[in-house]
């Protein structure tokens, strides 16, 4: 994960719904003064998709992903990936099915 790079943040539901895009910020140990534990990622919301979803980790201020905007949160890295990645895939799988099914 890179702090330039912008991700899509997801909630566990069966299947995972994306809720977010944010950025990641590696390296931080906290978030408003509380400690993260192993297997979360400090996150910055830029773009809300799901307003009334229920972020993760929730805080004292924020419970659902419209209140996170524009703040800092503990995201689960499990739920975080990179959207260029997700874009290029997309791309490939969709260049592969035009191939496929291109008549010469």
């Amino acid at each position: 994960m890179g702090d330039s790079d912008k991700y899509e943040l997801y909630i566990k539901e069966n299947p995972s719904c994306l809720v977010a895009i944010g950025r990641v910020y590696e390296g931080s140990i906290v978030v408003h003064n509380i400690p993260m534990l192993h297997g979360q990622v400090k996150v910055g919301v830029e773009e809300v998709k799901d307003a009334n979803a229920l972020v993760p980790i929730p805080t004292d201020e924020v419970i659902l992903v419209g209140q996170a905007l524009n703040t800092f949160l503990a995201w689960l890295t499990h739920l975080v990936k990179r959207l260029s990645e997700q874009i290029f895939y997309s791309h490939c799988m969709l260049f592969f099915s035009i191939e496929l099914f291109t008549v010469i």
